[in-house]
């Protein structure tokens, strides 16, 4: 079959060549418009608890996203002071009078709430609740940062969805395109090595970012209309597209010149290549598209979408590998060899009078001559090998696993300065709040509900140490003395608050709209917890392990914290039935490749250790820390939820790659010999130098 089509692809050259051209055209506006749709969300398991309650707040209490705007003097005075928070109010005036802002929430028209005031009361905040999902807010922080006024002596920063969102959008953008300043003359340089010659070194280059890469994300532009694609899978198009690309032209351009070297006339060499290194790189497709495939067993959409993303960059480098490059090839034929690199080192070689470079055959020789001395020592160079790969790994053991926040983003980015601020220097982690919704048996604002409402909140507060204050609608306390009313008391307030002064009425209505929807309670409980790390997550079940008391149906516990437990949880139940399926799928594929049994088990069991060793080196120096002075970062402490399943199916499908490669030839050479000795050495001589050079 794909001897077939390699002779369908040379006698229709110039018409698969155009076609290719054309679509290659077409994908280029569809490209240029794919970021416009990708979310920076997206990490929320599907239906968790936490979700369910971020939705519960979205329809019932219309609590969208919110902008956070954190406010200081320059002088110094205290943020409490009546003229700065004139100031405040002067600045804000304007965005509370915008159709799309439901409410701001300050210090002043919170009756002076504590937790807007910072720790040394030089900063306070306000929050911008906005008539919008988070998406949506993305759109609206620069026409609302646009009506801020700006006083004399007071600074601001924005930061929330809409903000990081924005910054982090923009940092991943100006990393990707410094990432593709570096790499690609790296790969070209390298290319250029590996081939010696300038021509066919851009081959894998404008297959990759010609081709591929554009065609990629032009389909992910589509995909993105009706499913949620991540921000990151821009990335991933490109790395993956710039390494699958030169992967796989790699195969068939050293194939096709290996053909053309052994007096084959043009047709016959692509019909070759196509015929086997073509076949190589089908199933090279398959097995990269099944490791990536695996990651559709999880639940959070932006892990989903890398996997989806990943999946169309290995469709569009098989189609673009398996008819623009053969046609190219066929229209050049022995051109592919001009400006060669090595004919040119020759010449100066030979005027300066040193000998000129080893030839294809004696580098191919030292390849073989390696191969048969391993196979002559097997175990003294398995034992050893092992036992590296497996020392390596070692780290691993000591995974922590967590969902960043804001600050990982770099320092000086407005919005993740003022996350900083105020999940460090404000009471009670502003930024990180838990949401618990508790749903009482009829009217909230009965006497009973009430009494069960405070009673909840008091074990809410005496659940965690990390607990520092529960907010509630039923927290109303005596104006002048300062004490907690009674429960009869509050319950008369809301039934009739006509007695009340304007300003207290106005008070008690706004806790009403916040805090109470239908018979459901909103409680909002601050602590003290990184949200990173292990005592942070634990508050999560030490909430959700507080019962309610008797009058309150039900509850549920959400917010950041609770969304990174439940992202995290689901992550553990399904990353095994992804790896046992991933590895099943693969079995299968190369016992239909290879026919064996021995094979597939030998495939999995090496790419697992290449795993192993790959996942020891994230944990030692990323989450550690080790070589951060080197390669100029900052650890965390810990790993980010979600590299280490995307790490597996991307190394797993690039493991797999390779096996593929080196297993067809060394099948190849058996078939015509029928000498296993001789059969593994050649395959690894003729595979060896494209192999290294793919990875690199």
């Amino acid at each position: 079959m794909f001897s077939a089509w390699g002779a369908f692809v040379y006698r229709h050259r110039r018409v698969v060549a155009l076609l290719s051209v054309v679509a290659a055209l077409v994908s280029l506006p569809f490209a240029g418009q794919a970021a416009a749709l990708l979310s920076n969300g997206g990490w929320q398991v599907s239906g968790s608890e936490s979700d369910q309650v971020r939705q519960r707040l979205t329809d019932q209490f219309r609590i969208g996203s919110s902008l956070i705007v954190l406010f200081e003097s320059e002088s110094g005075e205290r943020a409490d002071s009546p003229s700065v928070l004139d100031k405040v109010d002067a600045t804000l005036a304007d965005v509370a009078d915008e159709p799309s802002v439901l409410q701001i929430l300050g210090y002043r028209n919170t009756g002076n709430d504590p937790r807007f005031l910072s720790s040394d009361g030089t900063k306070t905040y306000a929050v911008v609740l906005l008539d919008s999902d988070d998406e949506g807010s993305i759109d609206l922080v620069d026409p609302l940062r646009e009506m801020m006024a700006e006083q004399p002596g007071l600074t601001f920063q924005l930061t929330g969805y809409g903000p990081l969102a924005g910054d982090a959008n923009e940092q991943s953008e100006e990393d990707l395109a410094r990432a593709e300043i570096v790499s690609f003359p790296l790969a070209a340089l390298i290319l250029i090595i590996v081939f010696g010659s300038v021509l066919a070194a851009a081959m894998p280059l404008l297959v990759g970012f010609v081709f591929a890469i554009p065609t990629t994300l032009a389909l992910i532009y589509f995909v993105a209309q009706s499913t949620e694609m991540s921000i990151y899978v821009q990335s991933v198009a490109t790395m993956l597209g710039l390494a699958l690309a030169i992967d796989y032209s790699l195969f068939l351009v050293s194939r096709f010149r290996e053909e053309l070297r052994r007096g084959r006339d043009v047709g016959d060499a692509v019909q070759i290549a196509v015929a086997t290194a073509g076949k190589a790189v089908t199933f090279s497709g398959i097995a990269v598209a099944i490791g990536l495939l695996g990651l559709l067993f999880f639940s959070s959409p932006a892990i989903v979408s890398i996997g989806i993303a990943g999946s169309l960059v290995v469709f569009c480098s098989v189609l673009y590998g398996l008819t623009f490059l053969p046609a190219v090839l066929g229209m050049l034929g022995p051109r592919i060899n001009a400006l060669s690199v090595s004919t040119l080192v020759d010449r100066i070689r030979r005027r300066v009078g040193l000998p000129v470079r080893e030839s294809e055959t004696e580098r191919t020789s030292r390849w073989e001559s390696m191969a048969r001395w391993v196979m002559s020592h097997p175990i003294f160079v398995l034992v050893p090998t092992l036992l590296f790969l497996l020392a390596v790994g070692t780290p691993f053991l000591r995974l922590h696993q967590a969902v960043p926040d804001a600050s990982v983003l770099p320092p000086g980015r407005e919005s993740r300065d003022a996350y900083v601020a105020l999940r460090d220097e404000f009471p009670g982690g502003a930024a990180l709040p838990f949401e618990i919704l508790a749903d009482v048996n009829g009217d909230p604002f009965t006497e009973p509900n009430i009494v069960a409402v405070n009673a909840y909140v008091e074990a809410l507060d005496d659940a965690s140490t990390h607990v520092i204050d529960v907010e509630s609608p039923f927290e109303v306390r005596n104006p002048i003395t300062g004490e907690q009313l009674p429960a009869a008391a509050v319950a008369a307030l809301f039934a009739d608050p006509s007695s009340l002064p304007p300003d207290q009425q106005a008070g008690i209505q706004a806790l009403r709209d916040r805090y109470v929807s239908g018979s459901t309670v909103r409680l909002v409980v601050h602590t003290t917890a990184d949200p990173a790390s292990a005592e942070g997550l634990a508050v999560t079940t030490q909430l959700r392990a507080t019962p309610p008391p008797s009058g309150i149906a039900s509850s549920q516990v959400g917010g950041f914290v609770a969304a990174n437990y439940d992202t995290l949880q689901s992550m553990q139940e399904r990353t095994p039935l992804a790896v046992i399926a991933t590895m099943l799928v693969s079995f299968i594929v190369l016992f239909l490749l290879f026919g064996s049994i021995v094979i597939p088990i030998k495939a999995v069991i090496m790419t697992l250790l290449s795993i192993t060793a790959s996942f020891g080196a994230l944990v030692w120096i990323f989450q550690e820390g080790n070589l951060s002075g080197l390669l100029n970062f900052q650890a965390l402490g810990y790993t980010v939820a979600g590299n280490p399943i995307i790490m597996f199916a991307v190394i797993f499908g690039l493991s797999m790659d390779y096996e593929v490669l080196l297993l067809s030839r060394i099948q190849e050479a058996y078939r015509r010999t029928g000498d296993n000795t001789a059969s593994v050495a050649e395959g690894l001589a003729k595979t060896a130098a494209v192999i290294t050079g793919a990875a690199l």
